[in-house]
């Protein structure tokens, strides 16, 4: 079985296979679709047969590469980074075959098996400290001298494993790492270790390890399913001491078909919590491991546990991280997080474009170009800096998303991406008090041109999610209802007029006041839209009005 894998924005994609043909294009019809103008319709095919795996450029327009080297056509191995264009992909061979879990008669506590529960090894670790903090004075019996011995190499070996074990790296690292930490310290032929992924009770090969490295291509481990369910279930390890006599496999079970002679499997276990297993064994010698190196794979198998749970909750940070980042650039934060929160409780899948309720708001200086031709370059950009960060603190005051800044313009949308009913109302407030705030503005600037804006604002259905290429996608809203607040805003607002088509009108009219400027030639409109202008909650009109609607259009 074969995997590529590959990013779309900030989501890692994974598509697998096992034979045939897989297209690689930015054809719907390819079957590993990759939405970006580098990639050619049909750009790249891989082929699986019994040979292997290869890659073939389909007459691309940008080429194939793999590890770095132009290639028409070339085999695949585990590891190999191909890039189609300027977008990078994975491949690896998965172990799914290399590990099975067969299944097999009732498990039998006879001679040749022991099973250890891993609450006895807590409690041996735990009596070992505190016979140790009184110095062993009383020493009852030999006995307890041989358990804190015993007890004794366990925790020297975890005390020099902890260190590296712990260290913080990704999952895979920590994965190759237990596996090696574990043939260090365990005279095992071969092992594996598996993972049970999203809750769920199925266990996935993760890591397979040959001590023979000659060995490594061999044929698959097989274990008693039987074994694995109950190392995972009653968080308990085994040890068989010589598996072709074990009275709990007949012929032609798994264990006596592949020749195992001492085999251990222990779960990985963190307090009550088991998130997989680990095995080894040694097809070559009987009676291979005693109690004290099962007792030291539990340990070790808590130890790695710990870090791989640790190492998923550091990948689990890192990507909030990158993701409230992200979200961030055009959101409140008290939205970002019910963002990232939601999408952690349902699968909210922010990018993907979907259809909203929405209400679009552009604003935009009036006279910038002409200003800035009289300012330097360092006086216009402290100018937008300051104005950009005052109104965009509005707009998120009410919840708003920052779409984008387009010059000195600034395009906001309420509704989108979470649900918002009165988005109409948050618009036009936001759009008051954004007006409002450039008094404060321009009294704290001394020096420098009086800044006044238009506001235009719409409200419809759109299209909102991350528009863009497979390396670079922005959160937008697309539509009619988007075009139309442009024009409101560049076309018939006024000078500190904040003006609203008929959607807005009609859902805000009992909030606030409003004056009918009628109906509204807009380019690219075929019909004509009736406008209005806001002017202010309603019992505070006049205090909040604009100037007379007359004043003169500046450009």
């Amino acid at each position: 079985m074969y995997r590529l894998i590959y990013q779309d924005g900030d989501t890692p994609q994974a598509y697998t296979f096992t034979e045939g043909e897989v297209t690689i294009g930015r054809s719907p019809d390819c079957q590993i679709v990759l939405k970006d103008f580098g990639i050619s319709r049909t750009h790249a095919r891989l082929v699986a047969d019994e040979e292997g795996v290869r890659i073939q450029d389909l007459k691309s327009k940008n080429g194939t590469q793999v590890n770095g080297v132009p290639v028409v056509e070339a085999p695949l191995k585990d590891g190999d980074r191909i890039l189609l264009g300027k977008f990078q992909l994975a491949f690896s061979k998965t172990l799914e075959g290399k590990v099975v879990l067969d299944e097999a008669k009732p498990l039998s506590e006879e001679a040749g098996t022991i099973i250890r529960s891993v609450g006895e090894l807590s409690k041996l670790l735990s009596d070992t400290g505190q016979r140790e903090a009184v110095g062993l004075a009383e020493k009852k019996v030999s006995a307890d001298v041989l358990d804190v011995e015993k007890a004794n190499r366990i925790l020297k070996v975890l005390t020099k494993v902890a260190e590296t074990l712990i260290a913080v790296r990704p999952v895979e690292e920590v994965l190759q790492q237990v596996m090696d930490i574990v043939f260090e310290h365990i005279p095992a032929d071969r092992g594996f270790l598996m993972l049970s992924e999203d809750g769920s009770d199925k266990l996935t090969p993760m890591v397979v390890k040959h001590r023979n490295s000659n060995s490594a291509d061999e044929g698959k481990i097989s274990i008693s399913k039987t074994i694995a369910d109950r190392v995972t279930k009653d968080r308990v390890s085994i040890l068989t001491s010589d598996a072709m006599v074990d009275p709990r496999f007949g012929a032609g079970d798994s264990i006596r078909f592949h020749g195992i002679r001492s085999a251990m499997c222990a779960p990985l276990w963190n307090q009550a919590h088991v998130i997989g297993i680990i095995h080894v064994d040694s097809p070559m010698l009987a009676n291979c491991f005693t109690l004290n190196d099962l007792d030291l794979l539990t340990a070790l198998a808590n130890y790695a546990a710990v870090a791989v749970e640790r190492a998923r909750l550091n990948q689990k940070i890192v990507a909030e991280e990158k993701k409230r980042e992200r979200l961030g650039r055009f959101l409140s934060p008290q939205v970002t997080a019910r963002i990232i929160a939601t999408s952690e409780s349902q699968g909210m899948a922010l990018g993907v474009p979907e259809v909203k309720d929405v209400s679009v708001l552009f604003s935009d200086i009036v006279g910038f170009t002409t200003m800035s031709e009289k300012m330097s370059p360092a006086a216009v950009s402290l100018l937008l800096n300051d104005y950009f960060s005052r109104m965009t603190d509005i707009i998120f005051k009410y919840e708003g998303t920052l779409d984008k800044y387009i010059g000195d313009a600034i395009m906001a949308v309420f509704g989108a991406p979470l649900d918002m009913p009165d988005h109409c109302v948050r618009a036009i407030k936001a759009a008051l008090e954004m007006r409002d705030q450039l008094e404060a503005f321009n009294s704290d600037r001394k020096d420098g041109p009086t800044i006044r804006i238009r506001i235009g604002i719409n409200s419809g259905k759109a299209v909102a999610g991350e528009l863009g290429g497979i390396n670079k996608k922005e959160y937008t809203v697309l539509g009619d209802t988007v075009n139309t607040a442009s024009r409101l805003e560049s076309s018939v607002a006024k000078p500190m007029q904040v003006v609203v088509g008929e959607n807005t009108y009609h859902a805000a009219k009992a909030q606030f006041d409003f004056k009918s400027l009628g109906p509204a030639t807009l380019k690219g409109k075929e019909r004509t839209v009736e406008v209005y202008e806001v002017l202010g909650p309603i019992g505070m009109a006049a205090g909040a009005a604009p100037p007379p609607s007359t004043a003169s259009r500046e450009a």
